[in-house]
């Protein structure tokens, strides 16, 4: 950024009574962390970066070679509406300290090394628009241990007119007040999401009669797509708790009910015009388009080690739920992996959706992942295959993206370093939830 953008920016936020600095990046499966400075280290901090302890970060760094630099990203400014004095906020990359440049596992990195070689490659951008599934509850409790294991989740005692106005189920999607009691606390949190520069399209209750809701994001560039991502999975918890709710964003916190997806609908082009639109065009869809779905369909099982990294996300993953199971496509079908959306007016901005992934992933590598099989596709002219069936649990996806990662690793952008540590990380997650005594086997086995 130019000295005179930083001189501008710096008098910008003086002028507005600016306190602290919040520096906010990701970790690599994807939390968000953050560290808080005094307003008036703005010109130190833009020259020496922020040191951090990469170490206690699963993924990131051994002890013995822990440290981190962060350095914010300017044009990433907003003023957090939940800091009590007047705090501006920016996402961060990582550098490494001993060359100062950007950390091979930096997943903010990643996203904009995707970006640059989509524009490179293909003299285009990818714009993406997501739709965020979560559940909102008014109680939950958790707990495992030697000898224990619970969870009891719910909608919450308080809310009387949930008892009194019952919703069916599976009969959740758009109910009007006073089945739907969130609406106000989901106007709320569009109110934090815009004055955070997040755009929205849209909000409702979702087809969960439990308190599953969705908030619809709009097409942004890709960075900064995966950037609103990020940040509006912390502005929905803060508001929701501000409101005395509790925000999930597992895949499936409740059995035999809906799960939370995070849907991404994407096209390549221009904000006006999708390369995947032909007017002559089987459902006005492009060769472009069926060769970028063929790509990411015939690397769909080794993405879900990316697009759905926890054991929880394949009990979503089932029949009779909107959820896919295997690897298809088809035209307003939402039971597909893709679905061609059937009531878009202007067919030049036509998209494709992609329905596997969940907000378990980190934004920062699922997008690019999903994009960067897209491109393979095109550059290899591949046609949708006959369909496979996804992974049942997360050990498939992991041993699938072992088998298959080559797509990953175009002009340098994911690495096998990055690939191995990502492994590493989600093979132990498995593991920890593999080898724990499930309630399910005392009903099935402890009296036998």
């Amino acid at each position: 950024m130019k000295t005179q953008d930083v001189i501008r920016i710096k008098k910008k936020l003086e002028s507005a009574g600016t306190r602290f600095i919040d520096l906010k990046y990701p970790s690599l499966i994807g939390n968000l962390h953050h560290i808080t400075v005094p307003f008036d280290r703005f010109d130190w901090m833009l020259e020496n970066g922020l040191g951090v302890d990469g170490s206690s970060l699963p993924g990131y760094k051994v002890v013995e070679k822990g440290d981190m630099l962060l350095f914010p990203d300017l044009s990433t400014l907003f003023f957090d509406p939940f800091f009590e004095h007047k705090t501006v906020s920016f996402l961060c990359s990582i550098h490494s300290p001993d060359k100062l440049v950007p950390y091979m596992r930096d997943p903010r990195t990643i996203t904009m090394k995707t970006a640059a070689y989509v524009k490179e490659e293909l003299h285009t951008d990818a714009f993406f628009l997501t739709e965020l599934e979560f559940y909102m509850l008014g109680e939950c409790a958790y707990g495992e241990g030697p000898g224990y294991s619970f969870f009891r989740i719910g909608p919450g005692k308080e809310n009387v007119q949930s008892i009194t106005y019952p919703i069916r189920k599976k009969g959740g999607y758009h109910v009007g007040p006073p089945q739907d009691p969130y609406f106000n606390i989901r106007n709320s949190i569009i109110e934090a999401l815009s004055l955070c520069g997040i755009k929205s399209k849209y909000h409702h209750h979702e087809v969960g009669e439990k308190g599953q809701v969705e908030i619809e994001l709009v097409f942004e560039p890709l960075v900064k797509a995966a950037d609103d991502v990020f940040l509006a999975k912390y502005l929905i918890k803060c508001v929701s708790q501000k409101h005395g709710k509790w925000v999930t964003f597992m895949p499936k916190p409740f059995f035999d009910e809906s799960g939370n997806g995070l849907h991404m609908h994407q096209y390549l082009g221009s904000k006006n015009r999708s390369l995947f639109y032909a007017p002559k065009g089987e459902c006005y869809m492009s060769e472009t388009a069926l060769n970028y779905i063929g790509g990411i369909l015939h690397h769909s099982r080794a993405l879900c080690a990316i697009t759905n990294p926890s054991s929880n996300s394949y009990k979503r993953l089932i029949p009779g739920f909107e959820a896919p199971t295997y690897t298809d496509f088809a035209y307003a079908n939402r039971t597909s992996a893709i679905r061609i959306p059937g009531y878009l007016k202007n067919k030049k901005v036509i998209d494709i959706e992609y329905r596997i992934p969940d907000a378990m992933a980190n934004p920062f590598l699922a997008i690019p992942a999903v994009v960067l099989a897209g491109i393979d596709g095109i550059k290899n002219r591949t046609k949708p295959r006959q369909k496979e069936r996804l992974p049942s649990n997360m050990l498939e996806a992991i041993e699938a993206l072992k088998k298959d990662h080559e797509f990953l690793l175009q002009n340098d952008i994911f690495s096998m370093d990055l690939i191995e540590s990502w492994i590493e990380v989600k093979t132990k997650e498995f593991e920890e939830v593999h080898i724990r005594p499930h309630p399910r086997e005392f009903d099935l086995y402890f009296g036998a």
